[in-house]
């Protein structure tokens, strides 16, 4: 039989995570169940169909299509056959493939999912398994269609606004290589000629030239050792976390992905909250769904206070979740008893906010790249003629 990865809520409210072996996803679930625990996720343990091919804007095409014919009244199993003849991509046949041939042996649609988690997110399977349980399924998922276009349209402003400086970078990069590697070599080989004594400042950057020309193979492994060892590390669980903290107290962009982060988490709260799931695995499905691993572990910690009979407010709050304008909003959504409402509140204001930041940072990027190649080229170019200056001041 095959393995599970279950993570489920005790009845105290702990939680507790681990492995069992079930004929399929809906037999462990009854099985957990039976003994007091709230499952919050099922994952069959194995590498998964991976994502790749597969943009964020098929996926919502995808659930697109599937709300549609949902709403339409069509069976599920109807709706994914057809799903499936439209759909141009292997990866998703292979995958609607799968949840075809789960449903038909008894498994949930919500279980079948949780059985592709790199497609599949945990949000995505809480939701659809929230809208089961409620008969609303149609309705869940054009929240999460609405969702899912916010966080697309979001993201995609930040995308943009960084391809311009990205490609200033890479230009003041090929500038670098071009006055280092070939322009000063030239001048260096004009001075030797005159046999001159040069100036210290033409000195230096003949010299750095020399060097790096000279050292170019012993400086170039050392690089790209640095940078694999980089990459390895920022892809560990330590290395992750410094890099959260570091993008967070950034000046300027700092703010920018707080806000973004920010907008990201109230806006998915209160899309799995309105999908029907109770507070404590709605905080869960949202810590999952947080690309950022400070966040994640502060709402973790705010959660296990909400177990606790805290309120959301005051565990944002002593758990350092979110800022102040924040946490008196989500105060006033528990008062009134909309708090789905005023968490979507808060994300229109956090995105609006983000809207307004972007181009402004982005021209303060562009003008700090530009400045600084102004000014190191304008540095190169002085010491290069400086000796051809001083030269014509000693003829005159």
């Amino acid at each position: 039989m095959p393995q599970f990865l279950y993570k489920a809520v005790r009845e105290d409210g702990s939680s507790s995570t681990g492995e069992s072996t079930a004929a399929n996803a809906i037999e462990l679930r009854r099985d957990l169940e039976a003994r007091g625990y709230l499952v919050l996720d099922i994952k069959l343990k194995r590498e998964g169909l991976q994502r790749s091919g597969i943009s964020s804007k098929d996926f919502l095409l995808f659930n697109q299509e599937f709300m549609t014919l949902i709403k339409a009244g069509l069976p599920i199993l109807q709706t994914l056959e057809i799903v499936r003849k439209r759909s141009v991509n292997i990866t998703f046949k292979t995958i609607i493939d799968s949840l075809i041939r789960e449903i038909k042996g008894g498994t949930a649609l919500s279980d079948a999912m949780a059985m592709h988690p790199d497609f599949f997110t945990s949000l995505y399977t809480a939701t659809v398994r929230a809208g089961e349980k409620s008969g609303a399924l149609a309705e869940v998922l054009s929240r999460h269609t609405a969702y899912l276009k916010r966080t697309l349209a979001l993201r995609r402003k930040l995308v943009t606004a960084l391809i311009y400086p990205s490609l200033v970078v890479v230009f003041v990069l090929a500038v670098l290589i071009l006055f280092i590697f070939v322009i000063v070599p030239g001048f260096m080989q004009t001075q030797n000629d005159q046999a001159q004594s040069l100036p210290a400042i033409t000195a230096f950057v003949f010299s750095l030239s020399q060097g790096l020309l000279q050292y170019a193979p012993y400086w170039s492994t050392f690089l790209v050792a640095l940078l694999v060892g980089l990459y390895y590390w920022v892809k560990s669980a330590a290395g992750k976390t410094v890099l959260d903290k570091l993008k967070l107290k950034l000046p300027v962009l700092g703010v920018l992905i707080t806000q973004y982060l920010m907008a990201q988490m109230t806006r998915t709260l209160a899309t799995v909250l309105r999908g029907g799931v109770p507070l404590v695995q709605a905080l869960d499905t949202t810590a999952d769904a947080i690309n950022n691993s400070i966040i994640t572990a502060r709402l973790r910690k705010a959660r296990t206070m909400v177990t606790e009979g805290v309120s959301l407010a005051d565990s944002f709050d002593r758990a350092q979740v979110a800022p102040d304008i924040t946490i008196s909003m989500v105060e006033v959504g528990e008062s009134s008893g909309d708090l789905p409402q005023m968490l979507e509140n808060v994300a229109d204001f956090y995105e609006d906010s983000a809207d307004s930041k972007i181009p402004i940072l982005t021209t303060l990027i562009e003008v700090a790249i530009i400045s600084f190649l102004g000014l190191l080229v304008a540095f190169i170019v002085i010491s290069l003629y400086l000796p051809i200056f001083e030269m014509g001041a000693r003829m005159g």
